[in-house]
């Protein structure tokens, strides 16, 4: 671009130079002189030619570079806005994967006492789970109301195990939603990927048991999950529910 400007400068010479000679040699049969003055005339002719087209080429290029300066401006800022959001993500996905290690850790201790036979019997992560299903069929074989199967899960948890399982994963998906939002610099695809990412490392054990409580149970925490219609939609798709019992 430069280039250009620079052609054209020398092109003006060139023609205030040619014309000069045409006019004064040429057409007017004037010989070249040695009077000093003569070619300082000659000087303040060219000077006077040619000075407004410098200043206008300098204006043109004072112009372009302060373009190309906001330009790379710009893309300066954006380059600093992306690594600030990479610095962000990483923040966010060291924290995130480590609490769901801390959250698989806290299923496998999860433990349920159940009576079977008049014998209390306690049962561990899957199988807990798997119990309290088959509690939850028994009794909707018996009454359609949501009340009984609350009262039931209330009754078994009385050291708050679910509501402590619950809550873990509660925490994940909102810290997601809030650290992730569209003020923070994310979009909605960007908070989908870690829900998705949440659901499919959560043990489906233990999703199966969130869904119970939010279906059936009155915590904040689930509350909040029965609320958050991204995390539903993404629920959804991987064809889940809240109202799977």
């Amino acid at each position: 671009m430069i280039n250009k400007y620079i052609v054209a400068a020398l092109a003006a010479i060139f023609m205030v130079l040619t014309s000069y000679i045409v006019k004064f040699y040429l057409i007017l049969g004037y010989e070249f002189s040695s009077k000093q003055d003569e070619w300082g005339q000659l000087g303040d002719y060219a000077g006077g030619m040619l000075n407004p087209i410098f200043g206008f080429i300098s204006v043109v290029l004072l112009i372009k570079s302060l373009t190309l300066q906001n330009e790379a401006n710009k893309n300066l800022n954006d380059e600093l806005k992306e690594n600030k959001k990479n610095d962000k993500v990483r923040s966010f996905e060291t924290l995130f994967f480590n609490m769901i290690n801390s959250q698989k850790e806290l299923f496998n201790s999860f433990r349920v006492e159940f009576i079977v036979n008049g014998q209390p019997i306690k049962k561990i992560g899957v199988d807990a789970v798997l119990e309290i299903e088959d509690r939850i069929e028994i009794i909707r074989n018996h009454s359609k109301n949501d009340e009984a199967v609350r009262m039931f899960l209330e009754y078994i948890d009385t050291t708050d195990q679910i509501f402590g399982v619950v809550r873990a994963f509660y925490i994940m998906a909102k810290m997601t939603s809030e650290k992730l939002s569209d003020i923070e610099g994310f979009s909605a695809q960007d908070r989908k990927a870690h829900f998705l990412a949440l659901i499919n490392f959560t043990d489906f054990a233990q999703l199966r048991l969130i869904i119970i409580s939010v279906q059936f149970m009155n915590y904040h925490s689930v509350a909040y999950l029965r609320n958050d219609q991204e995390f539903i939609s993404v629920l959804e798709e991987v064809g889940l529910g809240y109202n799977s019992y």
